[in-house]
């Protein structure tokens, strides 16, 4: 049962200890909206929040909420530490919102002179096999979602933050020097310093960072609303830590592979316009393997192959195609190509020289 509100003292420690037992069993969507909203409507509600989670340290939300008390022991019991006030109050709830990504936001929202003033909301956008979705979020922003795309957006007063579960987006970021717009994607984030740029991500290692307009800072996923904010503020010659940064420009490409950054590249406005192709519902491919052809389809249909005989898998195909036309795909191959292709069943095709 979600907790009603109220704001008597007992009420408020009891919707409190309600939305603790909620957090450690697992929030769904709808219930990391519902408890933001019950944070944003009383300070008292933040302190009691704050409160339980001090006294929560020998049950199992402990491995959830680690990283997040910054307190050090002394020679005081452990139950006499709370929070001291180096986290602000935000990290907190964010963290324990987003649980699959605690680990990577534990920072990006500090600020120590202003811990109880800010709001939060959260949205969570997704997109199907085959399908492609456009919003304008309330700073003005736009993000388009290729298929098959989730991801989670959390804005306060301070930084307007997105995490990309899995799939592939282009951001559109309206300007706002004093709130970092950064993108979360496994342990790595890329901060908009005025742009447009493209993130895909195959899974928990491997990424792709591509900038259409503008600077995009590459960073770790922890990376400090401080640290973030001077970037944007500063030329690229004077950003501090470089070691542990990057800058990629408009017109390059970077490639994170096993979490390790791979040299950027620099593209032609053609080979730009191939890897954007996706935005106009199209493929382009240019010498690519049938295999990988192939691979890059199933982003966008729910359609399988049989296996491919080893003489047709590294055949270079190049052409433009319709991202959702599997029919019009398999007909070109046969024209061009001379593959043959076969339905095995409702969404499964045999493919075979001819």
């Amino acid at each position: 049962m979600i907790p009603k509100t109220s704001n008597d003292n007992k009420s408020v420690q009891a919707q409190a200890n309600l939305w603790i037992t909620r957090l450690d069993k697992g929030l769904s969507s709808v219930e990391k909206q519902q408890l933001i909203a019950w944070i944003n409507q009383d300070k008292a509600h933040y302190s009691a929040l704050q409160r339980m989670s001090s006294l929560w340290g020998d049950i199992s939300t402990q491995h959830e909420l680690n990283g997040l008390f910054c307190a050090k022991p002394d020679k005081k019991p452990a139950s006499d530490y709370l929070m001291k006030g180096c986290l602000a109050a935000s990290i907190f709830f964010v963290a324990i919102l987003t649980t699959n990504l605690a680990n990577d936001i534990n920072q990006l929202w500090q600020d120590p002179k202003n811990t109880s003033s800010q709001h939060l909301a959260y949205q969570t956008f997704s997109t199907q096999f085959g399908q492609q979705k456009e919003i304008t979020l309330t700073d003005g922003s736009s993000i388009k979602l290729n298929t098959n795309t989730v991801i989670e957006v959390v804005y306060s007063t301070l930084q307007r933050k997105i995490t990309l579960i899995r799939g592939e987006a282009k951001f559109d970021v309206a300007k706002d020097k004093n709130r970092p717009f950064t993108v979360i994607s496994g342990q790595n984030s890329f901060t908009a310093l005025g742009t447009i740029y493209n993130v895909q991500r195959d899974n928990n290692h491997d990424m792709e960072l591509l900038v259409k307009e503008g600077r995009v800072l590459v960073s770790k996923a922890n990376t400090s609303r401080t640290v973030l904010l001077d970037a944007i503020k500063s030329s690229q010659s004077t950003l501090t830590n470089q070691k542990a940064m990057n800058i990629v420009t408009a017109g390059e490409k970077l490639a994170i592979a096993k979490q390790s950054l791979n040299a950027k590249q620099t593209l032609s406005n053609s080979a730009i316009e191939k890897e954007l192709a996706w935005q106009q519902g199209m493929l382009i491919f240019d010498g690519e393997p049938l295999s990988q052809v192939l691979s890059e389809v199933q982003r966008y249909n729910s359609v399988s192959f049989m296996p491919i005989a080893d003489d047709i898998a590294d055949l270079k195909i190049s052409g433009y195609f319709k991202s959702n036309d599997i029919n019009g795909l398999l007909q070109s191959l046969n024209y061009n190509f001379a593959i043959d292709y076969q339905k095995v069943s409702n969404n499964t095709f045999s493919l075979n020289r001819a």
